[in-house]
């Protein structure tokens, strides 16, 4: 990791209080590499400020240089059962945490991906095997299966590994009919569905369905932000930086967003660290989420 910047680079006052703003979140943030994956290696920040194995974990060195440990591990699960009234437009929230990126997925009961005329399907690649990132991914469950109740898991796999969370869905067609269901929880209609919009059937909200919460990446590479969403019309994508303006190459030619909404920046900086809000907007509504950048020196 990069050390902080001489106050001597620093034009204002403001400039030295955003830094010390920025520094303060990231320092939050690597609190959450101190956990335990799935493989037993803890994730610490080391002395000079790379990312390594801690003390007493197993790692690799590689020609004397050390390797960062792999993990993947859920670290915020959607509820292990829960009920849907049939009809309604409801969403299962997952967070899994590993490195390198992890692949997401949401899978039936039956171990079938996701099927796009039920729910929005979620899969990212390990793009870039040095990063270390928080994906948050949404299941939105467009149509009420037939059956009595439905199984679905959220997986995350990286490296050879993997570590999932399941939710079994109980379809009720009212709130009358909860009968033995009455202490499990109720899943809410998605926040981008209003009743004044069920006479449009064809229409719906923009929901972002998959972003990094956080992302710790080696400066110098090509760092690939993932905003996907959903909505009819399909949402339009922008990205904000903290300042709240549009990120693109009209203002810096690292930064540009592709047409399928992933935010690309070349060459990560020092400077570049910070939050970056993806915005998807359609004539219904827009929907925003956040992603914290946190460049890092390689090891």
């Amino acid at each position: 990791m990069a050390s902080p910047p001489e106050l001597g680079e620093f034009n204002s006052l403001y400039d030295i209080m955003n830094c010390f703003k920025r520094l303060l979140l990231a320092a939050a943030l690597l609190l959450a590499l101190t956990a335990t994956g799935t493989t037993g290696r803890a994730v610490d920040l080391d002395t000079d400020g790379t990312l390594s194995a801690s003390a007493g974990s197993s790692s690799e060195s590689v020609r004397g240089r050390d390797v960062r440990p792999t993990f993947v591990k859920v670290t915020a699960a959607p509820p292990a059962r829960a009920v849907q009234i049939r009809g309604t437009t409801v969403e299962l929230e997952c967070e899994v945490m590993g490195s390198p990126t992890p692949s997401v997925q949401w899978v039936h009961g039956s171990g079938q991906t996701a099927d796009w005329e039920d729910v929005s399907v979620n899969v990212i690649t390990e793009d870039t095997p040095t990063s270390v990132a928080r994906v948050v991914t949404r299941l939105v469950i467009d149509r009420t299966s037939r059956a009595s109740q439905t199984t679905y898991t959220c997986i995350g796999r990286t490296a050879g590994l993997e570590s999932s969370s399941s939710t079994v869905v109980y379809h009720v067609d009212s709130v009358a009919h909860l009968g033995n269901f009455s202490d499990v929880p109720l899943l809410r209609p998605s926040p981008t569905v209003d009743s004044a919009l069920h006479m449009f059937k064809n229409l719906k909200g923009a929901r972002i369905t998959l972003h990094y919460r956080t992302l710790f990446e080696n400066m110098g590479t090509t760092v690939v932000l993932p905003c996907k969403a959903v909505g009819r019309p399909l949402p339009e994508i922008t990205w904000l930086n903290e300042e709240g303006n549009v990120v693109g190459s009209m203002q810096d030619p690292r930064f540009r967003t592709l047409p399928t909404g992933e935010l690309i920046i070349t060459g990560l900086r020092w400077s570049d660290m910070g939050s970056y809000t993806c915005v998807a907007k359609n004539v219904l509504s827009k929907d925003e989420a956040d992603t914290f950048i946190y460049p890092i020196r390689p090891n």
